[in-house]
């Protein structure tokens, strides 16, 4: 228990800081309000002695001494939970913090290892299971200071009765930790259903239209019946072995106590014992089964609470295979000629691209096509800095990308995908996470011919998009991220299959604003859309992870049977 304890307490306290003044508060008020409550069963003891000489006034001071014990012990109480409270509501903030900036460096391999349900159960109901983690860290080495006081007390009187009193606590213990090896083990199994359901709740609520289309449901249900079933199965085993602690293992403290009546019964026939110490002595070993009992809730309630910490802990220290680096270049004059010099690259040694060069201009549009799995998305991830080259140098600029502050580099490279993400807000505030300026904000919109739609809807640029802007077209979407781009003041954008959901008018206006961007940036785009292939002034045709051509449409439909092919 001990190193275990020792163990959880390190690493909780290397996630939360550990010096905060309503803690320390707290845990001396605590330790004093603690001895205080060892006071009550004493004054109480000596008060049937008084009365039993007939010391009545002294008997009347001794209750108005109990009174006031009793108000302390309250007093304190407060002020415990006072503190406590005041400290996990900083705590609360700062872990979250914690967990949801970790998210964001993420690459994109993390479901393999961590699932969304867990990420998402862990930054609501984890972070609120480890509220306790140090309160009862602290009940329980405070718990141990009682039980010391109360087997002093005990030794006092009688060698034998402290003995027989730590032999009944020692069996009562050993039982008890096996019961809470199990309640944790069952917790956890029922915490990893937990995250399988809320998974596949969470992509119910994404897929609910292909769910009903194809009617879904009835497969997804059995799937969710059958991680249901495991979770009440586990629930229940962990209940189990609770109340079995709770109820079965207390009869051995329960026995052990009519046994000690016995033995202090005899002490009382032979005159070795006066009826004031039998009183505290009783009330003494009720005390230490409250000691001990609090010492294995708190046990097991820390075990429970530490499944939370290091499911925390998990993501918070999840390893990103993604490039982990800040350059030292500030020079924010950037221009955008983007320079790719023999690069290669494998991922978990497979390769993705091999020996590649080209270059994408400013004022121009470069399009980046080919099959699926040629490795166009690999050479965006690399221009994002996700991973570094294998071989070979990117440049921006003829200086090599890895070299830029990480501020300057991502404040003149920016992407638009294929599939753009909408927040649950209103435009105004979707774009204000870019730029608050509303000017900008309105002659970006302006820009890529979304602002007099945008004045048409009732509530304008305070309009809600609701769930990631289901209440708006997709191309409306589009044109929305596009502007959302353009108020990064980027000079390189990419964009990632913007037409691929698009109707053909949409597709068009799409393609005459990039012929209007591309006049102030370097447009660099993934595509299969045929006409976006003819409006681009560079076409990279890729294969395998190799260039097979390049050129324009014209060129390269008169030179290309690979481009045919592709584009046919």
């Amino acid at each position: 228990m001990f190193m275990r304890n020792i163990k959880i307490t390190k690493d909780y306290f290397s996630l939360v800081k550990f010096k905060n003044k309503y803690l320390i508060t707290f845990i001396i008020v605590d330790l004093i309000n603690v001895l205080v409550s060892l006071l009550v069963p004493f004054f109480a003891s000596l008060i049937v002695e008084k009365l039993t000489n007939e010391l009545y006034y002294m008997s009347l001071f001794l209750v108005i001494m109990l009174g006031l014990t009793y108000l302390v012990n309250k007093v304190g109480s407060y002020c415990t939970n006072w503190c406590y409270a005041n400290f996990f509501k900083e705590t609360y903030v700062d872990v979250h913090n914690t967990l949801v900036n970790s998210i964001y460096n993420y690459d994109e391999e993390y479901s393999k290892k961590i699932s969304a349900g867990k990420i998402i159960n862990s930054s609501n109901t984890d972070i609120i299971n480890i509220a306790e983690i140090p309160s009862f860290i602290i009940e329980l080495f405070i718990e141990f200071i009682r039980l010391f006081v109360i087997y002093f007390v005990f030794f006092k009187q009688s060698i034998l009765v402290v003995l027989y009193v730590v032999i009944i606590d020692i069996i009562y213990y050993n039982f008890a930790k096996k019961c809470n090896d199990k309640n944790t083990y069952y917790l956890k199994k029922q915490i990893h259903y937990a995250d399988k359901i809320t998974g596949i709740l969470q992509q119910i609520l994404i897929g609910l239209k292909d769910i009903k289309s194809f009617g879904l449901g009835d497969k997804l249900n059995n799937k969710l019946d059958g991680y249901r079933k495991k979770w009440k199965e586990s629930y229940f085993l962990k209940r189990k072995y609770y109340f079995t602690r709770k109820t079965i293992l207390s009869l051995i403290i329960d026995f052990g106590k009519i046994v000690l009546y016995i033995i202090l019964i005899f002490f009382l026939m032979k005159n070795k014992l006066q009826i004031s110490i039998f009183l505290l002595l009783i009330s003494y070993y009720d005390k230490a089964r409250e000691s001990i009992n609090d010492i294995m809730g708190f046990d097991v309630s820390i075990r429970e609470e530490s499944v939370s910490l290091y499911r925390i802990n998990e993501i918070i220290n999840y390893k990103n295979n993604s490039l982990k680096l800040n350059g030292t270049v500030n020079n924010d004059d950037i221009n955008g000629l983007v320079e790719f010099n023999n690069v290669s690259f494998e991922y978990n040694g497979i390769p993705a691209l091999n020996n590649i060069s080209f270059v994408a201009k400013p004022n121009q549009i470069t399009a980046i096509v080919g099959q699926t799995g040629a490795g166009k998305t690999t050479i965006f991830n690399l221009l994002l800095r996700l991973y570094k080259v294998n071989n070979g140098k990117i440049l921006i600029d003829k200086l090599n990308i890895y070299e830029y502050s990480k501020d300057v580099y991502y404040s003149n490279i920016s992407i638009v995908n294929q599939k753009t993400f909408i927040f649950d807000m209103s435009i105004r505030a979707n774009l204000s996470l870019i730029d608050s300026n509303k000017k900008r904000q309105i002659d970006a919109c302006k820009r890529v011919g979304i602002h007099d739609f945008i004045m048409s809807l009732p509530n304008g640029y305070n309009t809600i998009l609701k769930e990631d802007a289901y209440n708006i077209s997709g191309g409306q979407k589009q044109l929305l991220s596009l502007a959302r781009a353009l108020l990064t003041t980027s000079e390189i954008i990419l964009l990632d299959e913007v037409t691929s959901f698009l109707d053909p008018n949409t597709t068009n206006k799409i393609i005459n604003l990039l012929d209007d961007l591309k006049t102030d940036h370097t447009l660099i785009i993934i595509t299969h859309n045929k006409e976006l292939m003819k409006a681009a002034d560079n076409l990279i045709v890729l294969k395998n992870g190799k260039i097979e051509c390049m050129g324009n449409h014209k060129d390269l439909i008169k030179n290309s049977e690979i481009y045919k092919d592709l584009i046919h």
